[in-house]
């Protein structure tokens, strides 16, 4: 034993306060800033190695150190060796009986109650690896390791640390179990109360939200479990009488319902049971009877692989402890204490009896390292969880845009820490969205379903007529929610390669028009010519926005059907359309609904301007006087008057009409369905360009 102490180097980190009996723990922090403020708030305590802690009951000082971890440390021994102690545990976890007693005392008292601890050693067990817990109304015995087995029918109930095994058959009869933690905070250690079902995870509560009832230690899960398991069951409304079973057809079924339900909870000790039973059944029919034979080899075979997989899981843990992996150490012992810690053979014994040594005669630094790597696996397996949710959220999306930004985020953080726990297919949806996600974001395009609808989709191919489906995920084949922006994409581009047609074409229009205009202002006429008012044009008002206003119709130059008067405009032949003297102009240029243009062609007016410019002053002035001159009265009209003629036997006479109206989008034809005048366009009312066009030739006539 003592050359066993000698070479034990692991560090003290807990102590009790005032003497080597003393039942008050303390725990020394690590990090050399917190010793010196541990060291000023215990300033005028003393430290022990206490006789509970298992140890020698010398005192402890602390040691501070920066490149490792702060401990206490024995005084040294009045001969100047180092001092001989004999204590087994010295981490963090080595006064947890005494927290649990001091956390226990203080619930117990809070409800009237005072209670007895006991520290038992039974079995040779070490100091602390139970306390028995006895109060006027009940008992606990907490077993904070897997030195002592738990004894489940007795009066005392069994609280588990998270270290002590439970097998399936317990949880299943049982309902539930208990279980124990302690969490460190500053230089204390917190108590919780977990509770542990089958298929269920543990679910942990603070000692204040438990309280003591008729079954023992609740907790609010316990609650909840015990109302679901005695809520009656609701009764069913039989007709008529049941069909009388035999005795043996019904209990074989019976257990064939029972084998299943042993082989997916995958208990085998009930699995084996079934087995026997139904092998020692008698009495039935030939065809269940195959049933039943049935049912057993396939268990069998099942039973086989169980065994093949215990095999490999205590070969696995024997090569870990050979190798010294006790990362590896751990996982395997709680994989065995969940799945194989009954019926165990002397040789799996022997293995798990191996692997329980080396793992707690591991050092200080090598368990924490070991809880680290703990901590790490269990983070990642959150991250995986949330990894999953976040694709579940996202599997009706085939696109990434900037409202599924923080989805997408929160999936590549979770995906990085998961790492392995991802299946294949997990891991190739999450390298999906890291492509989309390093494209960046993409804005939803916005266009009416009624629009894109009318088109195919290039991405997922849907045709004309069909909604959009999803291309990628899980949900492929299934209906998206909105059009992708490929086919929206079409619509927009549609859209603005017609407005291009028609800015052009409105741009051609106004190119004509500016060049059929005259280069030059028309002359002035004389001072005593009368010019003709235009038509429906209002008076130039008085005042300064009537000046406004004439100032600037001085500067824009008057259109020439504006500077011919109105009955000289037919009276000279179209130099291009070859239109007679007193005829309208064929509308060749497609100017106004019918088939004579409204106003004569500017080359005819321009004609007319030449004219009257070559033309004698002296005798436009005669001819203005003549026309000034008061006409002769007319003739006396006869009596005997002929008869008018009827409408319809009127001859059809030509005449230039009033062009000076505004034009309605019916009055033109369409530029763009070629719709006649008084006809609608197709199909969707008149069309735009038809609309400017109307107004545009309104703007030409009125000028």
């Amino acid at each position: 034993m003592g050359e066993f102490v000698r070479e034990d180097r692991r560090r003290i980190q807990t102590a009790v306060l005032g003497g080597a009996d003393s039942d008050e723990p303390l725990m020394l922090p690590m990090e050399a800033i917190e010793l010196d403020v541990f060291r000023r708030v215990h300033a005028d305590d003393t430290f022990w190695c206490g006789t509970l802690l298992g140890g020698c009951g010398g005192r402890l000082t602390t040691k501070l150190y920066t490149d490792r971890a702060c401990h206490f440390a024995h005084h040294p021994d009045p001969d100047g060796l180092p001092h001989v102690c004999g204590r087994r545990s010295r981490g963090v976890d080595s006064a947890d009986h005494l927290y649990v007693r001091s956390a226990a005392a203080a619930w117990l008292a809070g409800r009237g109650e005072q209670a007895t601890f006991e520290y038992t050693r039974t079995e040779g067990a070490p100091i602390g690896s139970v306390v028995d817990v006895r109060w006027r109304h009940g008992a606990l015995r907490v077993h904070l390791d897997q030195a002592v087995t738990p004894v489940w029918d007795d009066d005392v109930e069994p609280v588990l640390g998270t270290m002590v095994p439970v097998d399936r058959d317990t949880l299943i009869r049982r309902w539930y179990v208990h279980r124990i933690r302690l969490n460190s905070v500053g230089t204390a250690r917190h108590v919780q109360i977990g509770t542990e079902a089958f298929a269920r995870p543990i679910e942990w509560f603070a000692l204040d939200e438990c309280e003591m009832t008729e079954r023992g230690l609740s907790t609010p899960a316990i609650v909840k479990i015990v109302q679901a398991r005695t809520a009656p069951r609701p009764s069913l409304w039989a007709p008529g009488k049941a069909r009388k079973v035999p005795e043996p057809e019904a209990r074989a079924h019976a257990l064939l319902r029972r084998l299943v339900y042993a082989r997916r909870i995958e208990s085998v000790p009930v699995v084996k049971q079934m087995c026997t039973d139904i092998e020692e059944l008698t009495g039935v029919d030939e065809g269940l009877q195959e049933q039943l034979d049935a049912a057993v080899r396939h268990a069998r075979v099942w039973l086989i692989e169980k065994d093949e997989e215990r095999r490999k899981l205590f070969d696995n843990l024997n090569r870990a402890v050979d190798e010294q992996k006790p990362g590896r150490v751990r996982r395997l012992l709680l994989r065995v204490n969940a799945t194989a810690s009954e019926n165990r053979t002397d040789a799996e014994a022997a293995v798990y009896e191996r692997a329980s040594t080396y793992f707690e005669n591991l050092d200080d630094l090598t368990r924490y390292a070991v809880k680290a790597e703990a901590n790490s696996e269990r983070e990642a397996r959150r991250a995986a969880a949330r990894a999953r949710s976040a694709l579940r959220r996202l599997r009706d999306y085939d696109a990434y845009t900037p409202h599924l930004r923080p989805q997408v985020e929160e999936l590549l953080q979770a995906a990085a820490l998961a790492g392995e726990l991802l299946t294949r297919g997990e891991a190739r949806r999450v390298d999906a969205w890291k492509e989309r996600a390093a494209r960046g974001p993409q804005e939803q395009l916005h266009v009416a379903r009624r629009y894109w609808i009318q088109r195919g989709c290039p991405r997922c191919k849907a045709q004309q007529g069909k909604g959009c489906v999803l291309v990628e995920g899980p949900n492929s084949g299934k209906p998206r929610k909105d059009g992708h922006n490929e086919r929206l994409q079409l619509e927009l581009d549609a859209r603005k390669a017609a407005q291009q047609k028609a800015r052009q074409q409105k741009k051609f229009r106004q190119e004509v028009e500016d060049a059929a205009e005259p280069t030059q202002p028309a002359p002035k006429a004389p001072e005593h010519e009368v010019r003709p008012a235009r038509p429906l044009q209002e008076q130039p008002r008085s005042g300064r926005k009537g000046q406004a206003d004439k100032a600037r119709m001085n500067t824009v130059p008057a259109r020439l059907h504006h500077q011919v008067p109105r009955g000289g405009w037919y009276r000279m032949e179209c130099p291009r359309c070859h239109a007679g003297p007193g005829t309208l102009c064929e509308n060749d240029d497609r100017v106004g609904p019918s088939a004579k243009r409204q106003l004569p062609h500017d080359e005819r007016l321009r004609r007319v301007l030449q004219s009257d410019d070559r033309s004698d002053p002296d005798e436009q002035q005669k001819s203005i006087h003549d026309r000034r001159q008061p006409e002769a009265a007319p003739p006396a009209r006869a009596k005997a008057r002929p008869p008018r003629q009827h409408r319809e036997e009127r001859e059809p006479q030509e005449t230039a009409g009033s062009a000076a109206r505004t034009w309605d989008a019916e009055d033109v034809t369409c530029p763009k369905c070629q719709a006649r005048p008084n006809s609608s366009c197709t199909p969707d009312g008149p069309h735009q360009e038809r609309v400017e066009w109307a107004q545009e030739f309104t703007r030409k006539l009125w000028g």
